[in-house]
């Protein structure tokens, strides 16, 4: 069973996230709080026996706010690993910016309407949970352009995303890389020309050993830094469902992990889950 972490001081928009969720999500335990430094408070002092799979925290609430909670999370050796989505009414591009550069995984507009947030349950799911293979994608938009830059160095999987990606995608443009010594030699040089803008990095971790995957995570995190695109997301896609696998990416600045499915046929599956999750439903400022 997944432990999710829920921080709303809004009662009644806890109860609606928490809903959704146990409709959507099998096999999950809900601890809620309702404000940032009772989360901070607990996790610190570990009276908490349960490492949570995904925080969701709201952005306004009282004594801490959002984003000073995401801040001291992020700079703790024992929480950095936590992916945080972060959910605001407020979505102006500065606010957006100033979360991605404190280190959130994801930054949501608030739901408005109960279908809203079953959508946003379904998104956490297929990309923070990991807990299997949706055979009802969600609904995506692929009329939406932009880049998806893949780095695979197996090429039966670089063909299989390649197919997926033009199946559930067909208006995303795919640069493909295949190795990690490439991606540091090539990737910076030709990121202002990639046309349209890099929306997404879509990474095997084991490129071919896990700490070449780990390594390439800190040159792209630098890179992001470097080119003042630190919302853009990078996504592990692995075969390894270990924890530690999940826990380092997660410590070496990855915004998710999804594990690939036995049959590469139902990867269309998790590439519309992915799709809408980062396309239609997270906030990315250079795309508002």
């Amino acid at each position: 069973m997944k432990t999710i972490y829920l921080a709303d001081d809004d009662e009644d928009d806890r109860m609606l996230i928490r809903l959704a969720l146990e409709q959507v999500t099998n096999h999950t335990h809900i601890v809620e709080f309702d404000a940032g430094d009772q989360l901070i408070r607990l996790i610190g002092n570990q009276e908490l026996p349960d490492d949570p799979a995904v925080i969701i925290m709201d952005m306004n609430m009282p004594r801490m706010n959002g984003l000073e909670t995401l801040s001291l999370l992020k700079a703790s050796k024992t929480c950095r690993h936590i992916p945080v989505v972060m959910l605001s009414s407020a979505s102006h591009r500065d606010l957006i910016r100033e979360a991605y550069g404190r280190g959130v995984n994801a930054f949501v507009e608030k739901p408005v309407y109960e279908s809203d947030f079953v959508r946003l349950a379904k998104a956490v799911d297929a990309c923070f949970l990991d807990v299997g293979h949706a055979d009802q994608p969600l609904p995506g938009n692929p009329g939406k352009e932009g880049s998806i830059i893949v780095i695979e160095d197996n090429e039966d999987h670089r063909f299989f995303i390649r197919h997926a990606l033009r199946e559930t995608m067909p208006a995303v443009r795919v640069v493909e890389f295949s190795d990690a010594a490439d991606v540091t030699e090539r990737l910076g040089p030709m990121w202002n020309d990639i046309r349209p803008a890099p929306h997404l990095i879509l990474m095997d971790l084991y490129l071919p050993t896990r700490q070449d995957g780990l390594d390439l995570l800190i040159n792209i995190h630098q890179l992001l830094v470097a080119k003042d695109s630190r919302s853009v997301p990078v996504v592990v896609f692995s075969c390894s469902d270990k924890f530690e696998d999940m826990r380092e990416s997660y410590q070496h600045n990855a915004n998710a992990y999804m594990t690939k499915g036995n049959n590469a046929s139902d990867w269309k599956y998790d590439f519309r889950n992915l799709h809408h999750f980062w396309w239609n439903t997270v906030s990315i400022p250079e795309y508002r």
